[in-house]
């Protein structure tokens, strides 16, 4: 099903990356985790993959006023165009989808791996979760170039002093398979879910399964960029 909607705000949300707001219709419905289809009427730019892409939802699926999505500006013809079309302008939206579900009721320890945007799906996930009284831990590991580059920084550092179960660690680094080895060892009865692109999300699955992580246990996420 496709939506017609509004972009109702622009905003910065770190050095390189655009948040955009839209009104959310009606009937569009979303779980933490998904994503959808955004689609401009027309591009200012050429580019040779069209006038659409996906992204994953960063509003909480709570908030029934907006859809938020948020995306690393790369220079391409269809996010030049979707920056600067106006406030008020109309594009369209396709019903949310994607089977990355992040869990409702925690019955172990839950470890975030984001790498860049990969932070979007979180950011849904917490933002419908925070209020919440949970049973079991949440760390997030969040990867970015410099502290500069990382969106939505400043309020997850906010989330993790008010919510007891909620841990922020930030790396500013390329990780390498030790890594994860060493804290699957650390965190030896968590669920790991993992978001970012291809490379990233290879090196971390495979530092967790040489940590001796189960397959089951490894939820993932990749994205080439657009």
């Amino acid at each position: 099903m496709v939506f017609e909607t509004q972009i109702t705000a622009h905003k910065e949300v770190a050095q390189g990356t655009h948040e955009v707001t839209l009104a959310r219709p009606t009937a569009f419905s979303f779980k933490a985790g998904q994503y959808t289809q955004v689609a401009v009427p027309k591009l200012t730019n050429p580019d040779p993959k069209g006038r659409s892409r996906q992204f994953s939802v960063t509003s909480s699926p709570y908030d029934m006023d907006e859809i938020k999505v948020v995306f690393r500006n790369s220079g391409s013809g269809f996010k030049e165009t979707l920056i600067n079309t106006s406030i008020g302008a109309s594009v369209q939206v396709e019903q949310a989808a994607g089977s990355f579900l992040l869990p409702q009721i925690l019955t172990r320890p839950q470890m975030f791996v984001a790498g860049g945007v990969g932070i979007a799906p979180f950011m849904s996930y917490l933002h419908q979760k925070i209020e919440d009284t949970w049973e079991y831990p949440i760390t997030l590991l969040y990867g970015n170039q410099n502290p500069e580059s990382a969106a939505y920084l400043e309020e997850l550092k906010q989330m993790s002093k008010q919510h007891r179960q909620f841990s922020l660690d930030t790396i500013y680094k390329r990780p390498t398979p030790g890594l994860f080895a060493k804290l699957a060892e650390k965190y030896i009865d968590a669920v790991w879910w993992v978001v970012g692109p291809p490379g990233m999300v290879a090196v971390t699955v495979n530092g967790l399964q040489l940590g001796g992580v189960a397959t089951d246990k490894i939820m993932t996420e990749s994205f080439d960029g657009y």
